[in-house]
């Protein structure tokens, strides 16, 4: 009976999933793709005229002010959590929102504000040493955009299941702190960000962003979530972010 099983097992026809074989063949060739070295990345940014990187600061700082206008009204909207339920819907908002000013839009970057227009991408330095442009599947960036992405659409789905599943993991004054945690710590970072970039060099600019999102990925309250996927999804985009620069 075993080996009758066993042959059956080995003719059943193997079902090809297209999108799991693609990412598994990207990811085979990322990792034949050297890491910059540190040198590579300051002759990339090194390209960077002073007018792109003023630009792209600009642009950062608009927006991380945005950021910190919606805290400041999520933060008001603490008053009407109630139930842990409500802490959990909550909690998915103001991740959405961590998410959508993270400064990965390409106005925000140097690099795409000096390659844009009709040579879009031409000798763009951050293409060059992170994998191709970053519509290409092997781009850094856009691998990192990708489980951004798929971070969302774990939040979202959560957002989707209506009542909670499952024992909650966190009283409501505990979840509460918990998200006062999360939107304070993710204003303290958006505020030093700002301060920090205001004198930065390119190269020292890419850090600061990558620092900066990282800093914002761990203030998310994904505890209160109580999503296996969610979780590592999260983890994922913080492997991403390892490549970002």
């Amino acid at each position: 009976m075993a080996t009758m099983m066993m042959t059956m097992e080995m003719m059943r026809p193997k079902v090809c999933d297209p999108i799991l074989e693609n990412r598994s063949r990207i990811e085979e060739t990322l990792l034949r793709i050297p890491t910059p070295s540190s040198d590579d990345l300051k002759l990339a940014a090194s390209t960077i005229s002073p007018e792109s990187l003023k630009e792209a600061r600009g642009a950062i700082e608009a927006r991380s002010c945005k950021f910190l206008t919606k805290l400041d009204i999520l933060e008001r909207g603490l008053d009407k959590v109630r139930t842990f339920q409500d802490a959990k819907k909550f909690s998915c908002a103001l991740a959405m929102y961590q998410l959508a000013y993270l400064p990965t839009k390409p106005e925000t970057c140097p690099f795409c504000v000096q390659h844009s227009g009709g040579n879009r991408c031409e000798g763009c330095g951050y293409a060059k040493t992170h994998g191709g442009r970053c519509d290409k599947d092997t781009s850094a960036f856009a691998q990192f955009i990708e489980a951004i992405y798929d971070l969302a659409g774990a939040i979202h789905s959560i957002q989707d299941e209506g009542e909670n599943k499952g024992a909650d993991p966190l009283d409501l004054d505990l979840a509460k702190k918990s998200l006062q945690e999360s939107i304070y710590t993710s204003r303290e970072a958006t505020m030093r960000f700002i301060s920090d970039i205001s004198n930065d060099s390119t190269y020292e600019l890419m850090e600061t962003k990558a620092r900066y999102i990282g800093e914002i990925l761990q203030a998310m309250p994904l505890e209160l979530m109580n999503s296996k996927d969610a979780k590592l999804a999260h983890l994922r985009s913080y492997e991403k972010l390892e490549r970002y620069w």
